[in-house]
């Protein structure tokens, strides 16, 4: 019988009684009770506190269900029945074509869908959560649920924290969960799913939007006078409808074309804009490539490697816009090195500039040069850098100043600059200092002035850069502290990303930086963009989250926004004011393609308000609901300090559990405390010592503008077994796809000594071998003749390469989960027993103690104020905890 595996940080979330651990806990003996494990750095625990078994006045929560429960109960569900339409004379039996049938039947999906598999464009999309219809809801209120979930924009392009918010102010004084929304724009669609409709008005003569609001024409319109008038569904103007639009009213008082115009039947559409929405031509893709060639970046790799990949995406014809793209390449070390890649010359000339105080284009032209007609000079220039600069012995770097002349060189145009650094900026226009790192600062309250940006340099040149349509991408390779956080603004302000590669050297990160640099080249993309997001009356916008700036009021500037871009906005009730009963919201992103086509991406989505508490709880999609409060405690840890982040974050936890009460068996009551307890033990808001404030920054950077799924797989990841797969796992079917082992509960009370388990959060891989680990399995996966043989630093390179069948297995296996996550590329990493960085893997055992909080995920709710229901006698009262 195969030993159970303890935890090395400290009990598993049920330690079983004689387990042994693999060595003795920092945090306390294995097995201690929840007394033993107070909650570091947590807040007062208020009316929930008390001793273990709930506290006074804790709610009462049932046991989780098993999962024959779970499938018998989602057996039992019966399908619903058809919904009157919410308009008068309407039978409610008109179909709606196929492309809006197959939803999930409300109440029908097993707990187990909100644990974050895969991201929506590989998975088919996350489940819309499900919609509560309570005996004695009238048929009106029914019929307008339907027509909401058959038109809402799909939930891989918006997805809001409730389904149904609170109709009050004192309904929504009671939920503890932010009321936002979470919109991905321009997010790659799910397998089998056609693409986003284009809508050409031009036989129209405009585009149909509202004459006050300017809302753009919809499915939630309503319609008036037989089709010749309609209400906007955000601010309520009734208006004409112009003759070239009109279409008569069916008995239903629908329109007849309907189903025959995307507008109107599909919450998500791109029109074709005119010329009326252009204030120049449309521009084409431009990338000026900005690199660092100092001594470090030679000798680490990062120019070869930078290099290589630019190289390969224009040889291979992948860049946006092809023929049309603009290409520019500056480096830079303790000077500039612009690059003349006319065509007229018989190969780039350099044009060195070492004055930086007074910086100046040394070219009036020839810096940007079209692919089309330089493509062999950019190549060339490409392959000659690593030789040109290999003997450098300059170690410092200019960065602002390269970034200011890049800016110089391109702001007649716009476009994408992409910045790869291997130092701090040290020299020239807005230098940093290293000394500014102070490793004591670390997990106290002052933590968050290393977090801060020095100065308003790269802010102030982040905001000139959106007037002219430019978005900067910053890959950093860095040895030693280069204080990320005063670089982010240029980043955050212009809608780019920042990728951080600590210690990287191209024999360990050189794929996962190629892998993201041509990522990024290539993906989907809409250049020159602006954003507007209108909701309702009643409720108005409080906030905006995301990488972007705000020009006016509500403008959002997004110069380069791309496939994986995701924004937020939490939303609030005005005052004095009765909201409507349907929330609706509509975001309109207006941008260019990559072929030259001005576009208007629109997603409608709307929710029907309700005055039950019950319904408002029971319709929570958990993951939006993380992400909204991730928002929050970045928002709160950089206004405050990270400790009154974690303080609030527990704080409505608490509030979750003690208003779940009305509800036990909602999914909110379930899965969020899991959440919650993964977000404050994850890098991004753990109290410890062991985070640098770059990795810190960075991390916090991704937070804000990560895709749900993924912001869900980071702070809950999945583990599976590989060494007892079960028949037909890891082996494609006809389509390629491949079937991964079932998920296992965040605890070693699932891992056993002689077992071997992969685990991903979506930006790492880690395969753990124990030591009990049969020899014929290592054998066939890592060509090794015992456990004591392998060397697991080449190990990871090794699966999927032996030929072996269960070596094929488990590397389809890993390509399966890269390739539902494909970004960032996860690295993979083999783990033995014993290694010094075991301690990586288990961090992420959430449901046991770690590094990050010493409570097990049994210990944490007691101390939030879960109380078991009362059950029968010898029957045991486990927490809530995750079945996957």
């Amino acid at each position: 019988m195969a030993t159970p595996l303890n935890n090395p940080f400290g009990a598993g979330a049920a330690a079983a009684g004689g387990s042994t651990p693999i060595r003795s806990s920092p945090f306390g003996a294995p097995g201690a009770s929840a007394a033993a494990a107070p909650l570091s750095a947590g807040p007062p625990l208020g009316p929930f506190g008390g001793a273990p078994g709930g506290g006074v006045g804790g709610p009462s929560l049932p046991p989780p269900p098993t999962a024959g429960e779970v499938r018998a109960r989602q057996d039992a569900v019966p399908p619903p029945p058809a919904a009157a339409s919410p308009f008068p004379g309407s039978t409610g039996m008109e179909p709606p074509p196929s492309a809006f049938s197959g939803g999930a039947t409300p109440g029908g999906r097993p707990p187990t869908a909100f644990y974050p598999t895969a991201d929506p464009a590989m998975a088919g999309g996350p489940p819309a959560p499900a919609q509560p219809q309570p005996p004695g809801q009238d048929a009106h209120s029914a019929a307008v649920q339907s027509e909401i979930e058959q038109f809402n924009s799909p939930p891989h392009f918006v997805r809001g924290s409730v389904a149904r918010p609170p109709s009050s102010a004192s309904g929504k004084q009671r939920l503890s969960i932010p009321l936002g929304i979470v919109i991905q724009p321009l997010a790659p669609l799910p397998p089998d799913m056609e693409d986003v409709r284009a809508v050409n008005h031009a036989a129209v003569g405009t585009i149909v939007r509202c004459k006050s609001c300017r809302t753009y024409i919809n499915p939630f319109v309503h319609w008036e006078s037989n089709g010749r008038r309609w209400s906007c569904n955000i601010c309520g103007f009734s208006q004409m409808t112009q003759d070239s639009y009109f279409a008569s009213l069916d008995q239903a008082g629908k329109r007849m074309d309907r189903f025959e115009r995307p507008e109107l039947c599909r919450g998500a559409v791109e029109y074709i804009a005119p010329a009326e929405y252009m204030v120049r031509p449309p521009q084409p893709p431009v990338f000026m490539f900005v690199i660092d060639v100092s001594y470090t970046a030679v000798v680490t790799g990062m120019l070869d490697t930078v290099v290589s990949a630019i190289k390969d995406v224009i040889q291979k014809g992948a860049i946006p816009g092809g023929q049309r793209a603009q290409v520019g390449i500056l480096t830079f070390d303790t000077s500039l090195h612009f690059y003349n890649l006319s065509s007229n010359l018989s190969q780039p000339q350099m044009l060195v500039v070492s004055d930086l105080e007074d910086l100046f284009l040394p070219l009036p032209e020839g810096i940007l040069a079209p692919l089309g007609d330089s493509e062999s000079a950019i190549t060339s220039l490409l392959e000659s850098l690593p030789a040109v600069f290999q003997e450098t012995r300059i170690n410092e770097s200019c960065m602002g100043s390269a970034v200011k002349g890049a800016y110089l060189a391109m702001k007649h145009i716009g476009g994408k600059m992409v910045v790869c650094g291997a130092c701090i900026p040290s020299v020239g226009e807005f230098a940093l200092k290293s000394t500014r790192d102070n490793p004591r600062l670390l997990g106290t309250e002052r933590e968050v002035e290393l977090l801060r940006p020095t100065g308003t340099g790269f802010k102030d040149l982040a905001t000139e850069m959106t007037k002219v349509q430019i978005s900067v991408e910053v890959f950093m390779a860095p040895q030693q502290y280069v204080d990320l956080a005063s670089i982010a603004p240029l980043a955050k302000l212009t809608g780019g990303d920042i990728h951080y590669y600590p210690q990287f050297h191209i024999q360990h990160s050189g794929v996962k930086l190629t892998s993201e640099l041509t990522h990024m080249l290539t993906r989907y993309q809409g250049w020159e963009a602006v954003m507007r997001i209108r909701v309702s009356r009643g409720w108005k916008i409080t906030k905006f989250f995301g990488h972007l700036s705000i020009r006016g009021s509500d403008l959002l500037v997004v110069p380069c926004c791309h496939a994986d871009q995701t924004f937020a906005i939490a939303v609030d009730m005005e005052e004095n004011t009765t909201p409507d009963p349907v929330l609706h919201v509509q975001s309109a992103l207006l941008y260019t393609n990559s072929d030259g086509e001005r576009r208007i991406r629109v997603n409608t989505w709307a929710a029907l308000t309700t005055q039950h508490h019950q319904e408002v709880i029971s319709s929570v999609d958990v993951q939006a609901a993380v992400a909204m409060l991730t928002h929050q405690a970045l928002d709160t840890s950089l206004t405050s300090n990270l400790p009154d982040a974690r303080n609030r974050l527990q704080t409505q936890c608490q509030q979750i559990i003690q208003s779940s009460q009305t509800c036990p068996n909602a999914e909110v009551a379930q899965f969020l405390p899991l959440y919650i307890l993964g977000m404050l033990k994850s890098p991004a808001f753990r109290a410890t010592n062991d985070i640098p404030a770059d990795l810190r920054a960075y991390v916090w950077s991704r937070l804000e503008t990560l895709s749900v799924p993924q912001m869900a797989a980071y702070y809950n990841p999945r583990m599976m077994g590989l060494h007892n797969l079960a028949e037909g796992c890891g082996v494609p079917d006809g389509m390629g796809r491949v079937t991964l082992p079932d998920m296992l509960n965040l605890t070693s009370e699932s891992m056993t000594q002689d077992g071997v388990y992969l685990l991903e959060d979506g930006d790492t891989m880690y395969v753990w071998i124990g030591r009990a680990v049969d020899t014929a399995f290592v054998q066939a996966v890592f060509g090794a003749s015992s456990f004591d043989q392998l060397d697991g630093n080449a190990a990871a390179g090794v699966i999927g390469t032996r030929g072996d069948p269960l070596s094929s297995k488990i590397g389809h296996i890993i390509r399966q989960v890269r390739l539902e996550r494909p970004l960032p590329y996860m690295t993979l990493s083999v783990i033995r027993t014993g290694d010094p960085i075991e301690g990586r893997f288990f961090a992420s055992l959430i449901e046991d103690r770690t590094t990050g909080l010493q409570s097990t995920y049994a210990e944490f709710l007691t101390r939030m104020g879960y109380r078991p229901q009362q059950q029968q006698p010898g029957m045991p009262q486990a927490p809530p905890m995750a079945m996957r």
